[in-house]
Formats: structure tokens, sequence, C-alpha cells
């Protein structure tokens, strides 16, 4: 009977155990992986403010954004393929260019998150404003032609927020304390120079994707 009553008790405490050690491995994960969950919720909610102010945006907002993001289609169909890689190209350095500097700087860690917001931000707007005018063409037109290229730089963006915001934490701890590192500061720029690289080709490869499906299925929808 003695046995009977403490094989009971064990079994009542197995789920409480597995219970604590999936509550303290998720947080680990949360805390590993916490930069990154930071700056995709920032892609993610300016790509939510952006979708929910397509239907208010004004015309003369969406004409000067249409460097950035593709809020002016007609314009775009007319260009050619070596335009439409250029103009991809060129939208997503700009994006590249500033969290780069970012990382350079020991304040840029306040600035970085500025990047992938502002890029969700046109993403979603972009979105919205292809639905609003053009109904699920539109959005066909989005999933199959725009969001490829956008999903592959958008991806690369990340990363480089993540490495940018981490280098700019170490220059700050250099500059405003007297904490010593393992690591000197000019082996850790040059790490995150070749990482900056690899994102740049990922980013170039974004571009080539954006001219590809443009190529192959804008002329299925207009």
């Amino acid at each position: 009977m003695r046995g009977f009553v403490l094989h009971i008790k064990r079994r009542h405490r197995l789920p409480a155990r597995r219970v604590d050690f999936r509550v303290t491995h998720l947080t680990r994960q949360i805390r590993r992986y916490s930069v990154a969950i930071f700056f995709t919720f920032m892609f993610a909610g300016g790509m939510l403010l952006g979708t929910l102010s397509a239907k208010s945006a004004d015309e003369t907002i969406l004409t000067r954004l249409d460097f950035l993001f593709t809020t002016n289609l007609s314009s775009r169909l007319e260009q050619s393929v070596i335009s439409t890689f250029s103009a991809s190209l060129a939208s997503n350095f700009v994006f590249l260019i500033f969290v780069f500097l970012c990382g350079l700087a020991p304040w840029g860690m306040g600035l970085v998150f500025v990047a992938p917001a502002f890029k969700g931000f046109g993403t979603g707007l972009s979105a919205g404003y292809l639905f609003i005018t053009y109904g699920f063409k539109g959005v066909g037109f989005y999933l199959l032609v725009i969001l490829g290229g956008t999903f592959l730089f958008s991806f690369a963006l990340i990363i480089e927020c993540i490495q940018a915001h981490l280098l700019s934490v170490k220059i700050a701890k250099c500059v405003f304390t007297s904490k010593i590192d393992d690591s000197p500061v000019s082996t850790l720029v040059r790490a995150y120079l070749y990482r900056s690289l690899y994102v740049l080709i990922l980013t170039t490869g974004a571009a080539l994707l954006d001219m590809l499906l443009w190529t192959a299925f804008s002329g299925m929808f207009f």
C-alpha cells in the first residue's frame, strides 16, 4: 500500500518538472535570440502600420516613396529589365548602408531599429496600396512578383541589424566605460565587414530575384 501511494505521488510530480523544464528552456531561447526577436517585431509592427496607413496615404507621399517601395506600378512596369534590377538594388542598398554605418558608431544601437521598422512600413504600404488600387489582382501581383525579393532582403536586413547592434554595443562599452574586452575592436570590425559582405551578396540576390519575377510574371496581371 505504501509503495502504491509513493508511485501516485511520483506520477503527479513528473508533469510539473516537465513543464518547469520547458518554461526554463523557452526563457533561455528567448534571451538568446532576444535581439533577433526585437528586430523581427519592429519589422512586423512597421508592416502592420503601413498596411493600415495605405488607405489614407497621400498621393504625394506615395510618389516620393516610390524610390524605396513599389507605390507607382504603372511607372515600374515601363522599366527595362536592367532598370528593374538597378531600382531594386538601389532601394535595398539605402537601408543596408544605414544599418552598416550604425554598427560602426557607439550610438548606432539606438538608431538601427529605424531600418527594419521603416522597411516593414513600406512593405505594408505597398501591399495595402496594391490591394486598394487593383483589388485581388494587386494581391496576386504582390504575392507572386514582389514578395519573393522583399522577403529575401528583409531577412538579410534583420541579420545586418543584429550584427550592427552587437558591434555598436561593443564599441560603446570601449568608448564610454573602462571595461576591457577580450577581443580588440579592430578584430570585431574586421569580422563585421566580412559578414556585411555576405549580407550584400544576399541583397544582390534579392534584387536579381526581383528582376526575374518582374520579367517572368508581371505580364500575367497587367
